[in-house]
């Protein structure tokens, strides 16, 4: 009996395993754009007595596994699952297929979505992280995960790199962007499977690394500062900013990554030093911390004709990366190369030359150096020519004449045959006051040399100069006449007239031959004088009156200036002019309005009647009775012709807004009425 039971048990299996299916083979799941997933499959080998495919879901690998959904056709070898969110989780599918007598074939692998989570760093890096399909994976799948990557601003996918991890890390070159990630790994079926899409904003706020400065230096033979630097190892440079001075102020800017040097030709290194930093800046104008300050040696020299000796002293060279060593003394004579005269420690700044040779012309030069890198740094060049010491035989102020807004030049000629020391130039508000030195200027070997004087109120004062020579031992020696500025004032005198009040010019070798007015109208001078006046006795007050009633139509601003010229004189073979200061007067300006017109009679127009009327703030507006603006101008020229919309208004009462500026630019309103007669 039990060998019955067992016998018939066999063909019940043998019966179940004639009409079973193999399992189908599910290769690859993707997430759609919408987070919707598709999965692709291989139909099982034995198709005989198919009967349907069975699709079974769950957000666990534990389960439960729900069927979701069962196909018919057994050469459907896709799905796509519609009701899930796979960009917010993940999921876990498997299939199963159903023969014509009910029996169901062993679950296929199960197949994980890929939830991709894009994270940004804050340091310019996209950290990704995935999970796999399965563990381990399918021995159809590639090893490899492809990652694929898009910006905001384009659209168009890109693959980046590849990768057997399931996390990549991804430098950002954008300053400002969306970026979008995506992983795929291919199956050797000819499917893929792809994650989800994973995107976050990033900003590039990484500022590129400095190298700082090396050294600045002048270049001896130009006299212009050269800046030196190793470009920066940050592969997005796009330049660098050169900034002068301490508080460090924008200078320029250098493009390119690898560029190294940049030579200033705005600032003088040889009147005072100069100091320079750099930074560094990238495609997303990110800029790194400005370097430490460098600044250039500045020379100072003293020759001593009574010792003769030549003292130089100079500022120290900071910041010289790794470090200053010393300082080298550079000399040439009468124009032959430099040697070094001298190699001094790193604090050392001042050195000095004596038993100095007549007739000899000394240049030199100050060389901070290092010698780990063999880094220098060069001063300008002083130059003395070594002459015997003689004061000159004539010294004369050729002109004092205005050239800016309290700035007076003052042109000097003397004879240069003669080596002294320099001038001392002197000044004083009164002709028999005071007079203080306001500068020493140097011997320059020249006949005709000048200086400006910035410390003046040109507008308040007359400025009194004269200057005396300084021989090589420090005396004085001869003294110079005086000559003073020109002082002009002025006011409005009565109705459309301006008053000009000038003082005299003094002294001349040849005297004052006349007086020249210029006067400038709405800011533009004009290149002939309006008027000559013949000089008078030293020491007059001069006056002109001008009629400006033709120019009423400007805006009543006049800019006047006095030059004086001298007389030919048999004492020098040239003549001079002296400017005075720039003085405004300014026409305030009146205004009358109608208070009727007649667009179709004899005064057709309606608009104020102004002179030395200025175009800033101005308008003129027009209403009717309900408030309604009809006109409107910006231009004093134009005025309402009556018309509204092309036709003639109505006859009656209208309202103007008149708005328009003072020349102290107090804003004034006027508001009236105009009757229309038709």
């Amino acid at each position: 009996m039990q060998k019955k039971r067992i016998f018939i048990l066999l063909q019940f299996f043998m019966v179940l395993q004639l009409y079973s299916l193999n399992s189908p083979v599910l290769h690859c799941i993707s997430v759609n754009t919408n987070g919707k997933i598709s999965l692709d499959w291989l139909a099982p080998t034995d198709v005989n007595g198919f009967n349907s495919y069975h699709i079974f879901r769950s957000n666990s690998a534990l389960g439960p596994f729900i069927k979701i959904d069962s196909i018919n056709n057994i050469n459907q070898l896709n799905y796509n699952d519609l009701n899930v969110n796979a960009t917010i989780q993940t999921y876990y599918y498997y299939i199963i297929c159903k023969s014509n007598q009910n029996t169901l074939s062993q679950p296929s692998d199960t197949l994980q979505s890929i939830l991709l989570t894009v994270t940004n760093t804050g340091t310019g890096i996209a950290s990704l992280n995935w999970n796999p399909i399965r563990i381990p994976l399918l021995s159809s799948s590639s090893n490899k995960y492809l990652i694929f990557r898009k910006n905001g601003s384009l659209n168009l996918w890109t693959k980046i790199d590849s990768t057997l991890n399931l996390n990549y890390n991804d430098t950002i070159n954008v300053c400002h962007d969306t970026v979008y990630y995506r992983v795929e790994i291919e199956d050797f079926s000819g499917c893929k499977s792809v994650s989800s899409i994973d995107k976050k904003l990033f900003e590039d706020v990484i500022a590129p690394i400095s190298n700082g400065i090396d050294t600045v230096s002048v270049n001896i033979v130009t006299g212009k500062v050269k800046i030196g630097w190793q470009p920066s190892p940050s592969n997005d440079v796009m330049g660098y900013i050169i900034c002068h001075g301490s508080p460090c102020i924008a200078l320029d800017t250098v493009w390119g990554k690898l560029s190294s040097s940049y030579t200033d030709v705005l600032f003088d290194p040889c009147n005072s030093a100069q100091g320079y930093r750099i930074a560094a800046f990238d495609t997303c104008f990110n800029t790194s911390l400005f370097s430490n300050i460098h600044n250039t040696i500045h020379l100072t020299s003293n020759y001593s004709k009574c010792e003769n000796k030549i003292t130089l002293n100079w500022t120290p060279y900071i910041n010289m990366n790794p470090t200053i060593n010393g300082y080298k003394v550079l000399m040439s004579k009468n124009g032959n190369p430099y040697n070094t005269i001298a190699t001094l420690s790193n604090n050392s700044l001042n050195y000095s030359i004596d038993n100095l040779d007549d007739s000899t012309t000394y240049c030199f030069y100050i060389q901070a150096f290092e010698t780990t890198t063999n880094k220098t740094s060069s001063s300008c060049i002083k130059c003395y020519s070594i002459i015997k010491s003689l004061n000159p035989t004539v010294l004369y102020i050729r002109s004092v004449s205005v050239t800016g807004e309290n700035q007076i030049e003052v042109k000097i000629y003397t004879d240069p045959t003669n080596y002294i020391q320099g001038y001392q130039l002197l000044r004083s508000t009164n002709s028999s006051g005071v007079y203080s030195q306001i500068a020493t200027i140097p011997f320059t070997n020249l006949a005709n040399f000048s200086y400006n004087d910035f410390k003046v109120n040109t507008s308040s004062n007359v400025y009194y100069y004269k200057t005396t020579s300084i021989d090589s031992c420090g005396n004085t020696g001869i003294t110079s006449n005086t000559a003073h500025s020109i002082l002009l004032q002025g006011k409005t005198y009565d109705s459309y007239t301006n008053e000009l009040n000038w003082s005299d010019y003094g002294d001349w070798a040849g005297n004052v031959d006349g007086y020249y007015v210029y006067r400038a109208v709405n800011g533009i001078f004009n290149s002939n004088p309006i008027a000559l006046i013949s000089s008078s006795i030293p020491g007059t007050v001069y006056q002109y009156l001008d009629d400006v009633k033709d120019f009423i139509s400007g805006n009543g601003k006049f800019n006047y200036f006095i030059q004086a010229k001298e007389q030919s004189n048999s004492i020098y073979n040239f003549v001079e002019q002296s400017n005075s200061n720039i003085i405004e007067i300014i026409q305030q300006p009146e205004m009358y309005i109608p208070n009727a017109f007649s667009p179709e009679g004899i005064n057709k127009i309606f608009k104020p009647v102004a002179v030395f009327l200025s175009n800033e703030n101005y308008f003129f507006q027009i209403y009717n009775r309900f408030g309604q603006m009809i006109f409107e101008t910006n231009n004093p020229e134009v005025g309402w012709d009556g018309k509204y919309l092309n036709e003639f208004v109505k006859q009656g009462v209208y309202f103007y807004l008149l708005h328009y500026s003072l020349p102290n630019h107090t804003i004034i309103q006027k508001k009236g009425s105009v009757t229309v007669i038709l």
